[in-house]
C-alpha cells in the first residue's frame, strides 16, 4: 500500500502527459506526443535543463571530495571531536528546507552571490554533501583498519594508503553517495527558489513558476522525463549482477 501510495501519482502524471486535449486529464483523452515535443522546443525549459545538468555535475564533484574527506576525517577522529563534526557536516538534512534555503539567502545576499550560478552551486553542496558523507560513513566504519595498518607498515605514507587502499574500498559509498548528491541537486526546488535571480533557474524551478500560470500537458511530460532519467540512473549504479561478484 505505501508503494502503491507514492507510485500512483507518478503513474497518473505521466499518462496524463500523453493526452491530447490542451489541459492535464486523467484518465487521458486520446493519445499525443505533442507535449514532448512543445518542451523540446521550448527555450526555456532547455536553458534551464542544462543549467540543471552543470549546477548538479559540478554540485556533485565538490559534494564528493569534501564528503569523503569529511567522512575520512570523522572516522579516524573518535569521541567528541568525531562526533562534533559529524553532527555539523549531517546538520543540512536535520534542518526544513524552507529554514535552510532562508538561511542560505541572507549569506549569499550579504556576500553579492544570491541569483548567481556561483551561488547556487555553494547552497547545492550545503543541501548534497552530507548524503555522500553519510554513505562514505557507513563504508568506511565497515572497513577493516588492519588494512591501512598494513600497507602503511610496508612502506605507504598516508596519501598513498588513502588513494590506493581506502579509496577504493569504498567506492562503492562514494558512487553511491555521488548519485545521490546529482540527483538532490538536479531535483532541488525549495532551497533553489529562495536564491533565482534573472541569469538563473534550474528547472525545478522553472517548472514550479510554469505551473502558477499554465494547466497545460507540457509540465507532465517534463516531469515524466525527470522521473525516468532519475530512475534510470539510479537504477543503473544500484543493480547488482551476481556474475560480476562471482568472478
Amino acid at each position: 500500500m505505501i508503494v502503491v501510495f507514492i507510485v500512483a501519482p507518478l503513474a497518473v502524471v505521466a499518462a496524463s502527459s500523453f493526452t491530447a486535449t490542451g489541459y492535464v486529464t486523467f484518465p487521458p483523452k486520446g493519445f499525443s506526443l505533442e507535449w514532448y515535443v512543445k518542451s523540446a522546443q521550448d527555450a526555456t525549459f532547455v536553458d534551464a535543463l542544462w543549467v540543471s545538468l552543470r549546477l548538479g555535475t559540478l554540485t556533485t564533484f565538490i559534494s564528493v571530495v569534501a564528503g569523503v574527506l569529511a567522512a575520512y576525517g570523522i572516522t579516524y577522529n573518535n569521541g567528541r571531536l568525531g562526533a562534533f563534526f559529524e553532527q555539523i557536516f549531517l546538520s543540512p538534512i536535520m534542518l526544513p528546507g524552507v529554514v535552510l534555503g532562508l538561511g542560505i539567502l541572507f549569506v549569499l545576499s550579504a556576500s553579492g552571490w544570491r541569483g548567481t550560478f556561483e551561488g547556487g552551486v555553494l547552497a547545492h553542496v550545503i543541501v548534497a554533501c552530507p548524503f555522500v558523507t553519510r554513505a562514505v560513513l557507513a563504508g568506511l566504519r565497515q572497513l577493516d583498519p588492519r588494512l591501512e595498518e598494513a600497507s602503511r607498515s610496508l612502506g605507504a605514507g598516508p596519501v598513498h594508503t588513502f588513494l590506493r587502499i581506502v579509496v577504493p574500498s569504498v567506492r562503492g559509498s562514494i558512487i553511491g553517495g555521488a548519485v545521490f548528491a546529482f540527483v538532490i541537486s538536479f531535483d532541488e526546488a525549495v532551497v533553489t527558489l529562495f536564491l533565482t535571480g534573472p541569469t538563473f533557474s534550474t528547472l525545478p524551478v522553472t517548472i514550479f513558476t510554469y505551473v502558477q500560470y499554465s494547466n497545460d500537458p507540457t509540465i507532465a511530460a517534463v516531469s515524466t522525463v525527470i522521473v525516468v532519467f532519475c530512475v534510470i540512473l539510479v537504477g543503473l549504479v544500484t543493480r547488482n549482477p551476481k556474475g560480476r561478484h562471482d568472478r
